[in-house]
C-alpha cells in the first residue's frame, strides 16, 4: 500500500510540476543585432544546448524525463536480453525486467532537473553570442 502511494505522488509530482513548457528568459542585443538575427541565435542557441545535454526545450519537463525513462529502460532490457543469450524464457525474462528497470532508473536521474541545467547552458551561449538576460522581477505575493 506504501508502495502504491509513493507512485502516485511522485506522478503526481511529476504532472504538476512538468505539464508546462516554461519560456527562456528574454534577452536584449549588447551589439547591433537585427530581429531576425536575434531570433537565428535564440534558436540556434536552443538546438545547440539541447542536443549537448539531451533536453528538448521545447518539451515539457515530464516529457524529457518520460523520453529519458523510456529511451534508456528500453535500451537496458535490449542489453539484458542480449547479454543471457535468450537461452531460457525464465532466464530471459528476468534480464529483461532488470535490465530495464536499470535502465529505467538511470533515464530518471538524467531527466530530472534537465530544464535548469539546459537553461543555464543557453544563457551561457546567448551571452557568448553579444545578449544581455534581461532579468525579470519576481512576483509580488
Amino acid at each position: 500500500m506504501a508502495g502504491r502511494a509513493a507512485g502516485l505522488a511522485l506522478a503526481v509530482a511529476f504532472t504538476a510540476a512538468g505539464c508546462a513548457v516554461a519560456r527562456l528568459p528574454e534577452t536584449t542585443a549588447l551589439r547591433e543585432q537585427t530581429p531576425t538575427q536575434q531570433r537565428l541565435d535564440a534558436t540556434d542557441c536552443k538546438a545547440e544546448v539541447g542536443y549537448r545535454t539531451g533536453y528538448n526545450g521545447d518539451d515539457s519537463e515530464l516529457a524529457n524525463v518520460l523520453r529519458h525513462i523510456f529511451v534508456l529502460g528500453t535500451a537496458g532490457a535490449a542489453v539484458g536480453w542480449v547479454a543471457t543469450g535468450a537461452s531460457s524464457s525464465t532466464v530471459a525474462s528476468d534480464a529483461l525486467i532488470a535490465g530495464g528497470s536499470g535502465g529505467g532508473v538511470a533515464g530518471a536521474a538524467l531527466g530530472v532537473g534537465g530544464r535548469s541545467r539546459f537553461t543555464q547552458e543557453w544563457i551561457a551561449c546567448m551571452e557568448s553570442r553579444g545578449y544581455a538576460v534581461v532579468a525579470t522581477p519576481e512576483p509580488i505575493h
